[in-house]
């Protein structure tokens, strides 16, 4: 009788998933939405650890002004009142009845757990600060700033009776853009298969801490830098902030390293967008670009050397080049496609649970659109838990750059050679002790076993 119950009960769960993948997706007029473009961030063994991004503010946040600020928020952007639903190892985007509300806590919430709703985007607040949480499935770091900056907006207005809207930021009442919604890994791209495209090595430098940490804890270091300063020393050495702290940290490396037998990469976080013509995608659209330093390059001056790197990277954006390494991209979703299970489609991912990009990573999430409201922001930071090594995450506003160093080691050896090259440069910044941190990983899925640290 016992079994006949436990049939039933899940035939009647399954028959609501299948009512659910059919009847709703990012949006409610969207349908058999399944995951594509977020497929690698769904199947490590212990789940994906939430990226988040720091707001904080010349003032205690306000619980009331950032209950009203949400309230209004997320009238705007359906697809992240959203949760995920499982059926045969692949997952799918429905609408999700359960309130997405901020809450007022040190501790960041798994993501997909009941206790947020099965949300995959959470909004908590402490002291001064607004922390956004967000599932890499879902969106990456492009896909979830106009939400934080309609949030910011909001805030502000309720908090600091701010009323200029900063040109660009989305409003509740606001309809989506084309496009916004669709994932731009469902097919594939024509591109011109005779033009000859760059090629570069991923056999790079790596530095010792490079490897799997049995450290369950990760740690961060904070630069706020000039924005004065900093754009100052880019616009006379024709770089870009994205190619100036790579060369700089490069630069730090080699110091540390004076003995470095292959070029030092920095591994770009770049976004595809424009050349897979989706514009306005809120989706996964992201590949990695590499800027090698080498000897040779060593010996130029700043300005050569981000000159050429301007032509590295001009390459690497390539229309053509971006839609090939797309294609790539989609071998891989492909495959997975082809499994029928969630455990195969683990195993087959559980190589990157391991894959390591040598030298370190950087990503440049861009400016913010803050207006007016930027005198009440003092620093935003972005970072997450639970990848090897040493990475970069970057956020400008409007008077700084807020850089986050974030590694799988307690050393600050790397932030102290970057800030030396910061003061060689005469640029202005400050510079945190190192912070023990650990975002929690997701709960979409039981896990046999939870990470050390980590909560069921």
């Amino acid at each position: 009788m016992g079994n006949v119950f436990h049939e039933f009960y899940d035939t009647l769960k399954q028959n609501e998933k299948d009512l659910l993948i059919r009847t709703s997706g990012s949006t409610s007029k969207d349908k058999n939405e399944r995951i594509r473009s977020g497929q690698s961030y769904l199947y490590k063994k212990q789940g994906m650890e939430s990226e988040v991004i720091e707001i904080r503010f010349d003032k205690k946040v306000s619980g009331s002004a950032l209950t009203s600020a949400l309230a209004l928020t997320k009238k705007r952007y359906p697809y992240f009142r959203t949760k995920l639903v499982e059926k045969d190892g692949d997952f799918y985007i429905v609408q999700n009845r359960g309130v997405l509300s901020s809450r007022r806590t040190k501790k960041l919430s798994k993501l997909g757990h009941i206790s947020v709703g099965k949300h995959l985007i959470d909004v908590t607040y402490h002291g001064n600060t607004i922390f956004v949480s967000f599932h890499h499935a879902l969106c990456d770091g492009r896909g979830v700033m106009p939400f934080v900056e309609t949030l910011v907006y909001y805030y502000c207005r309720q908090q600091y009776k701010t009323k200029k809207v900063p040109e660009g930021v989305r409003l509740r009442n606001d309809p989506l853009l084309p496009g916004e919604t669709f994932d731009p890994f469902m097919q594939g791209y024509e591109f011109d298969e005779n033009k000859e495209f760059i090629s570069l090595s991923r056999d790079a430098f790596a530095i010792p801490e490079n490897k799997p940490s049995e450290d369950s804890t990760d740690y961060r270091c904070e630069f706020k830098v000039s924005h004065t300063d900093f754009m100052r020393v880019c616009k006379e050495n024709n770089a870009t902030p994205v190619i100036l702290v790579s060369l700089l940290m490069s630069k730090a490396i080699a110091e540390i390293y004076p003995d470095y037998d292959k070029p030092i990469n920095a591994n770009i976080a770049t976004d595809m967008r424009e050349a897979l013509d989706c514009p306005n995608t809120y989706k996964n659209c992201v590949k990695s670009m590499i800027l090698p330093y080498s000897r040779e390059l060593s010996q130029k001056t700043l300005k050569m050397q981000a000159t050429e790197q301007r032509e590295i990277l001009k390459a690497q954006r390539d229309r053509d080049y971006c839609r090939k390494e797309a294609n790539a991209m989609l071998g891989l979703f492909n495959k997975l496609d082809s499994l029928p299970s969630f455990e195969e489609k683990q195993k087959i991912m559980s190589y990157f649970d391991s894959f390591l990009l040598n030298t370190y990573v950087v990503s440049y999430l861009g400016q913010f659109k803050l207006g007016e409201n930027a005198e009440h922001v003092r620093e935003m930071y972005f970072y997450n838990s639970g990848a090897a090594g040493l990475g970069i995450n970057m956020i400008a506003c409007e008077s700084s750059f807020c850089i986050e160093f974030k590694q799988s080691f307690a050393s600050n050896r790397y932030a102290r050679a970057f800030s030396a090259q910061l003061d060689k440069l005469g640029i202005g910044h400050t510079m945190s002790e190192m912070i023990p941190f650990l975002t929690p990983t997701d709960s979409i899925m039981k896990r046999k076993k939870s990470r050390k640290g980590d909560e069921k």
